[in-house]
């Protein structure tokens, strides 16, 4: 474990030490922060490329796996929802602490660049509960508030165990609202909460996204993603078709990007009911049970195949 934690310090000041006066315990506080890499979803590039999907529906001798080749734009979103919480994130990486103590590391006050009016700080804590030995816990708070004074609020929390946020877990909470009683919000600042959580301490790789209420294009959910060094994994999502119903799909997809998808929906109506669909590389259907026809738009037949032409895929949805 100490050679790991080695290896994690000599990658941070190859990074961050010519930016600023970071010694060697600030790189191990840092080390506990996610990177974006740390909490990206990785569906499949090729299977919903604009126009590869295009080639890919006129080619399907069946039907394109419609469903499928929403994953890649959903997981897309879900990258800028993570990318806008890491924004925030970002702040201790660009300057070193502005007090140190043994366990604890803290940076600021200071004015926010972006909101002019309102200030920032930041605290990182670690503690050892399983004793000196073993790895640390660090928990870490961003706190705002109009510049002069005044309480401050938290405005994104987090907590890890582990080496370093690439190879242990890990959990962060955006507070929405705050951001906009503070008057932080951005354009696309969407209200309510996110939660991230992660584990990258074993193989698949997990991570979980939160939103208790739509925003970044996403509809209220919870995202889930397991991936494995081979680029096979697992993909959770919802989305809304152009209908407005509901969708709600658990996708299980091998390094070739064939798959099986388990699906609920909901209609806008209220109608609710489910299929389960299998697609090739090429993201063409292979096989479909779908008694209700909801993925056929009501016309029958719509299922087709056997499930013995279903891929073998991690964790398979059915």
């Amino acid at each position: 474990m100490r050679s790991v934690n080695r290896l994690i310090v000599l990658a941070l000041c190859l990074g961050l030490c010519a930016c600023g006066d970071y010694s060697t315990e600030d790189l191990r506080f840092l080390a506990a922060v996610p990177s974006r890499a740390d909490l990206r979803v990785e569906v499949p590039q090729d299977a919903a490329a604009s126009a590869g999907a295009s080639a890919q529906v006129a080619a399907c001798p069946t039907r394109a796996a419609d469903t499928w080749l929403r994953a890649k734009p959903e997981s897309d979103r879900l990258n800028s929802a993570v990318e806008f919480l890491l924004g925030l994130v970002d702040v201790v990486r660009r300057e070193p602490p502005s007090w140190r103590q043994v366990d604890a590391r803290g940076w600021g006050p200071f004015p926010d660049g972006r909101h002019p009016g309102r200030e920032l700080r930041v605290t990182l804590l670690r503690q050892y509960p399983a004793g000196p030995e073993a790895p640390p816990t660090f928990a870490y708070a961003f706190d705002a508030r109009v510049s002069g004074g005044g309480a401050w609020t938290t405005v994104l929390a987090g907590s890890f165990e582990g080496a370093s946020a690439s190879l242990g877990k890990g959990t962060l909470g955006l507070d929405f609202d705050a951001l906009w009683s503070l008057g932080m919000a951005d354009a696309g600042t969407p209200r309510g909460r996110m939660g991230v959580e992660y584990d990258r301490s074993a193989e698949p790789v997990r991570i979980g996204l939160l939103l208790d209420q739509d925003g970044f294009g996403l509809a209220q959910f919870g995202y889930r993603f397991e991936g494995y060094a081979d680029r096979s994994g697992t993909f959770t999502y919802a989305f809304r078709n152009a209908q407005g119903d509901l969708l709600v799909a658990t996708a299980s997809f091998d390094a070739a990007a064939a798959g099986r998808a388990a699906v609920g929906f909901r209609t806008v109506a209220g109608v609710t009911g489910g299929f389960r669909e299998c697609w090739d590389p090429a993201a063409c259907l292979v096989y479909v049970d779908d008694p209700a026809a909801f993925s056929c738009g009501g016309a029958w037949p719509c299922s087709l195949g056997d499930v013995s032409a279903c891929p073998a895929v991690p964790s398979p949805p059915f």
